[in-house]
């Protein structure tokens, strides 16, 4: 047996290097260099040269073993090897030698294919160290410079990523690389519904199968729909393998043969799955990043609105108690003047005050420090309330179309303030479609689910009733929809005060809601708003009450405590002069020192809530505990934790809001000595 060989079924195999050649001949001679025997293969013409060696037999017969390559001038030859070995007898003395002819091209072939592995081993790994480095703002390009490199490598025509959406009903084709001369796909590759492919989603999306085809027009008759396209597509082959992140398929990764028909070896599969979770990672590493900037962004707005908001509510408290006192006297000038021309000034100067009041109370809103009284509604009730308000408002240019949800829960808010955010989003659409248009008003039951919530910083998944109003207006730029809901924000230059959205904002907010814009520019602004659910109880009359007159007092004794001069002096004419006896008091602790020395009887107290060194509310719980004064009426334009949660008055609570005429005093005061 020559040394260093082993035969199998006429194959040989050189130990040490594991990859079997061919044999394609053999010659022995005797100790004397006489040839024994030849046996040649098929081909005998091959490599007939290379058992020419007279040199590498002699040293063969001295028990030396040599090999002879590429000595033949054929090209094929090239890959041929002739080993000369020595022949033994049986008592192990020399006894001849033989030449074995291999064809190595096979060896040769497997070492260039492991060469090709290990390169793209090499490239793969490349790769992911760079997908893994990549910042967020460079995912994309280096998800394009990876689908470049390995469809280049593979010799494939078109690499791509396809992405699922969060329902589950679609894929997206995010990213793409061609090859020259192939025609891109990327374009027309959006929103494809899964159920188009159900063949292809199966595999991928549901059995996680890596989709292998070495020939389309080998798919089965239940892939017609899939056949159908990768042909329109002129593709012959294609490889799709399935991104997992956390669990779940996201998309796929993609490679397309256009020329040629492509079968892919398993172990550059292999190497493919690997690239297909580094690209899926960066990717969603990508989204990751990008919705904590969002919430950040979000977390920094509402911060910003919530300042401007408190700076808003304290402006506002200051201008309900200017406000009270203007309203009230231009009313009572008003009535005593008897020139005409003077009492028309006077209502020019009442009007003006008035619309002060609706300013005021919008700031309030805005910075949710408006004092509600909250009632269950029927959001259809109240839209269909307003219809006819509405529609006058519009003009006949504007359409209004009303598409109102059946079986609705109610809403927990002041009727006021629903009504306000019902006008304000139809007037603020109104005003986006100078050239006329449609506003639609819709109202349904809907969910927030967790993925959107958690994309929200203000949000909770629930169940929520939903007021939508769509105009088919000019719309907003991103840049002006990202600040709509700021206060003061206007972009109709002298004819808004910019609080429109913003009100909306905060009432919203104060009933524990959520708004949601989105507009499009030149092509009209969507916005939704969400409000809490009522399952239980029963929803408000809200048919306005008959009026009833001002009532006067009867002799009752009233303690005013306020710390504005000019409104407490105000507060006490109007009740002296409608048969009220009055006792004043600038601070709650002259109240106390009042109440003190005071010997006849006090029937109700009538307070400011924000006073300095103590609060109305404070000095009511020393009044009733120290004294018996049991009858509060509080006065306050504004939201105090003292006397409302969260906007909302406690329980038992009377409030007279700020700023308040006469009447409003006199009705709100009688309530309270009429109540048992």
């Amino acid at each position: 047996m020559p040394c260093g060989l082993s035969y199998t079924r006429g194959r040989a195999e050189k130990k040490g290097v594991g990859v079997a050649s061919t044999l394609r001949g053999i010659r022995t001679w005797d100790r004397a260099g006489t040839p024994r025997q030849t046996a040649q293969l098929p081909d005998p013409c091959r490599g007939r040269a290379l058992f020419e060696h007279d040199d590498l037999l002699k040293q063969a017969l001295a028990g030396e073993v040599h090999r002879a390559a590429g000595y033949e001038s054929s090209a094929s030859a090239e890959s041929l090897e002739c080993i000369f070995a020595p022949l033994v007898d049986e008592a192990g003395q020399p006894d001849g030698a033989v030449a074995v002819l291999l064809d190595a091209g096979e060896q040769l072939r497997a070492q260039a294919t492991l060469r090709e592995r290990l390169a793209f081993e090499e490239l793969i790994t490349s790769l992911s160290s760079q997908l893994v480095s990549l910042s967020p703002e460079t995912v994309d390009d280096g998800v394009q410079e990876a689908l470049r490199a390995i469809g280049e490598f593979a010799r494939v025509d078109r690499a791509y990523v396809f992405r699922f959406t969060a329902d589950g009903t679609a894929m997206n084709n995010t990213h793409e690389w061609c090859a020259a001369g192939i025609h891109s796909l990327l374009e027309m590759m959006q929103d494809l519904p899964l159920d188009v492919f159900p063949w292809w989603t199966e595999r991928l999306l549901r059995a996680r199968e890596t989709i292998h085809l070495p020939d389309i027009q080998l798919l089965p008759p239940e892939a017609a729909a899939e056949k159908e396209t990768l042909i329109e597509q002129g593709v012959k082959s294609v490889l799709a393998l399935p991104m997992i992140y956390a669990g779940e398929v996201v998309g796929f990764l993609g490679f397309d043969s256009v020329h040629v028909t492509k079968v892919w070896p398993e172990a550059d599969v292999a190497l493919l799955r690997i690239a297909g979770e580094i690209v899926v990672s960066a990717l969603e590493r990508k989204r990751a990043e990008e919705s904590r900037r969002a919430l950040e962004m979000q977390l920094i707005q509402a911060r910003s609105l919530e300042n401007v908001a408190r700076l808003a509510g304290g402006v506002a408290h200051d201008f309900n108690n200017l406000l009270s006192v203007i309203l009230n006297y231009a009313s009572i000038l008003k009535s005593e003047l008897s020139d005409e021309g003077q009492r028309e000034k006077m209502s020019e100067l009442y009007g003006a005050a008035l619309r002060a009041v609706g300013l005021t109370r919008q700031l309030l809103l805005v910075g949710r420090r408006d004092i509600v009284e909250p009632v269950l509604l029927e959001l259809n009730t109240v839209v269909i309330a307003l219809d006819s308000l509405v529609r006058q408002a519009l003009g006949e240019n504007i359409q209004l179309r009303l598409q109102l949800g059946d079986e609705l829960g109610l809403v927990r808010i002041g009727l006021p303030q629903l009504e306000q955010v019902i006008l304000n989003l139809t007037m603020n659409a109104r005003d986006a479609m100078p050239r006329g248009g449609m506003i639609a008003i819709e109202t349904s039951e809907t969910d927030i689910d967790p993925s959107y919530a958690a994309r929200h910083v203000d949000v909770k998944p629930d169940r929520y009733l939903r007021l939508r109003v769509t105009d088919t207006g000019t719309g907003m730029t991103p840049e002006v929809a990202s600040r709509a809901f700021e206060p003061f924000f206007t972009t109709k230059r002298d004819k808004g005060t910019g609080l429109g959205l913003s009100t909306v904002h905060g009432i919203v907010k104060q009933a524990g809601g959520h708004v949601i814009l989105a507009s499009e520019e030149h092509v009209g602004t969507k916005v939704d708003v969400f409000f809490p659910i009522v399952r239980d109880g029963v929803a408000t009359d809200i048919r306005p009450p008959l009026p009833i007159d001002a009532p006067k007092g009867n002799g009752e004794t009233v303690l005013v405590v306020e710390d504005s001069a000019n409104v407490r002096k105000l507060v006490c004419a109007m009740l002296g002069k409608n048969g009220y006896r009055v006792l004043e008091a600038p601070t709650a602790q002259s109240a106390l020192e009042l109440l003190e020395r005071h010997r006849g009887a006090i029937d109700v107290l009538l307070t400011d809530v924000i006073m300095p060194q103590m609060s109305g509310r404070d000095l009511a719980l020393r009044a009733r505990g120290d004294y018996g004064l049991s009858r509060v009426l509080f006065m306050s334009g504004y939201d105090d934790e003292m006397i409302a949660h969260q906007g909302t008055l406690a329980p038992g609570t009377q409030l007279l809001k700020k700023p308040f005429l006469e009447p409003d005093l006199l009705r709100s005061l009688r309530k309270v000595l009429d109540a048992k």
